[in-house]
């Protein structure tokens, strides 16, 4: 491998072969460990998105004086009596409340979202990630005796459920700041965030299994013992710097090393002061305001068709529990195909130079948004036809996998030094989505589910869509910021090394 020892020109690492590795890179090992991590980080906040139209009481659903106005089969599907006696819960929960149910979890996930970042930089991101999620599974074991309690003590364990989830996507870009070589960054972070998406695909139809096997309960309780069943690998096996990783070869650890560069992340953090964080370079950064404004945008489309899809199919569409489950979880395979597509190709083509990274992040950015901006359009003049609505919906959420090559690897690009505490600031404003599509969509429903109503809770995203997708493709960058170099107290100035630069294979140190 060849390295530079000169800070003005500096050489591309070259690839180690797979041989070179130990066939399994160790990269990889965190990369698919953190994948399921994230996978259970999902299954553990959206098992109720789907349990709870089993949780609430049929009679509510489909009364005119209490909620949901469907009684007549206004598109003659003849599934209305079935549909009624299969959803049979427990719970006399109106649309409103059901909105603040689930819309809860966003409440606490937002608080714990910047300092998230800023302690798993400072005290190892692996850490931060596994007792995260450690906690979140003790929460989700006290959601049904919560819900058995009260609506109000339910919203509390969300709630409490949120904070602890809070810091996983801060320190999972924590990790692969140290972890990824820039080189691969849009190919590893795509393996471990389709994760989440792959928790949706089978959290729906588990959840509709263990609901016709036990009760709802049980899809609270299984995926909560599985999570607890990862933790405890992924403390045996885990560190927060390759430098501590016990199987890792020698010619990995260094390629890494020399990709990555002299960032904070990557250093021993007991001998080299935190370098201090340039906040205001940070909130005056129109590329970081992009991210910010891409992840609110985008976040209200996503957590719009996760929460409510699977309603739309039962009350809508009259979709029988099992057909819901796998119309509503099957969209995201196409997500998970199209980002690891992007993920794989953009990376080649920006190692051969054929694209430049903030290209890249804008292209990906852009179907990301317009693409599901235009499905839901087009929904709204389809109301009665299941098969163009199951097929638009499956696009737009298809199209949404663009997001991981565009605004959420993008922090890694403008400062990977910062890139937990970039994180930690956009996906809290991103959290948005998370409270505010329920609120939305549970006042325009309530009471009258109607198709003309849906017709306004889809003008509404496929608005929000086109407006953060014009300021993300002004403003947007995929090149690092001056401001990621700050030096800590007593630290000389670093040349810059190739993980410093995303887009050159011969680099230049800054003047």
């Amino acid at each position: 491998m060849v390295s530079s020892t000169s800070n003005s020109n500096l050489v591309a690492v070259t690839t180690p072969s797979w041989k070179e590795q130990g066939y399994i890179p160790a990269r990889y090992v965190i990369c698919g460990l953190t994948f399921l991590g994230l996978m259970f980080n999902y299954m553990l906040r959206v098992n109720i998105n789907f349990s709870i139209v089993a949780m609430v009481k049929s009679k509510d659903q489909f009364n005119h004086e209490n909620a949901t106005i469907v009684n007549e089969d206004v598109c003659g599907f003849g599934q209305l009596e079935q549909i009624k006696k299969e959803y049979e819960g427990d719970f006399e929960w109106d649309e409103w409340t059901q909105a603040q149910v689930t819309g809860s979890f966003y409440w606490g996930y937002v608080w714990t979202q910047i300092p998230g970042g800023r302690i798993a930089e400072l005290f190892g991101a692996s850490h931060v990630f596994s007792i995260s999620l450690a906690l979140a599974a003790i929460f989700n074991l006290l959601i049904p005796v919560a819900a058995k309690n009260s609506y109000l003590a339910l919203i509390v364990v969300r709630v409490l459920l949120g904070l602890a989830e809070g810091t996983t996507y801060p320190a999972v870009q924590g990790l692969f700041a140290c972890w990824a070589p820039p080189q691969e960054r849009s190919w590893l972070l795509t393996i471990a965030h389709i994760g989440a998406k792959f928790a949706i695909l089978i959290t729906y139809p588990i959840s509709a299994a263990l609901i016709k096997s036990w009760d709802w309960e049980a899809t609270f309780y299984v995926p909560a013992i599985a999570c607890l069943v990862w933790c405890v690998i992924w403390w045996l096996v885990v560190t927060s710097n390759p430098n501590d990783f016990r199987w890792i070869t020698e010619v990995e650890q260094n390629y890494i090393a020399q990709s990555v560069g002299n960032t904070f992340t990557s250093r021993d953090k007991s001998s080299v002061p935190p370098p201090p964080l340039p906040l205001r370079s940070i909130v005056t950064s129109l590329p970081f305001w992009a991210i910010v404004v891409g992840g609110m945008g985008g976040s209200v489309g996503f957590f719009t068709l996760l929460t409510y899809l699977p309603l739309y199919m039962k009350t809508m569409l009259q979709y029988d529990m099992k057909s819901n489950a796998t119309y509503s979880g099957l969209p995201y395979l196409g997500f998970m195909i199209l980002s690891l597509f992007i993920g794989f190709v953009g990376d080649k083509l920006r190692q051969k130079k054929h694209i430049k990274t903030t290209t890249l992040r804008k292209l990906s950015q852009t179907i990301a948004h317009c693409g599901p901006a235009l499905c839901m359009i087009c929904v709204t003049f389809l109301a009665c036809d299941k098969t163009s609505t199951l097929v638009l919906f499956f696009i737009a959420v298809t199209c949404q996998g663009g997001e991981i090559s565009g605004w959420i690897v993008n922090s890694l690009d403008l400062a990977p030094n910062f890139a937990g505490t970039l994180m930690g600031i956009a996906n809290a404003a991103a959290t948005t989505g998370g409270w505010l599509a329920p609120l939305i969509v549970g006042a325009l429903l309530n009471n009258q589910q109607t198709f003309e109503q849906w017709r306004k809770v889809f003008y509404i995203v496929a608005s929000i869509y086109a407006a953060d997708s014009i300021f993300y493709i002004i403003f947007a960058s995929g090149e690092v910021q001056k401001w990621n170099y700050q030096k800590g107290k007593d630290e000389e100035d670093v040349p810059k090394t190739h993980g410093e630069n995303n887009d050159a294979h011969e680099l230049q140190a800054m003047d």
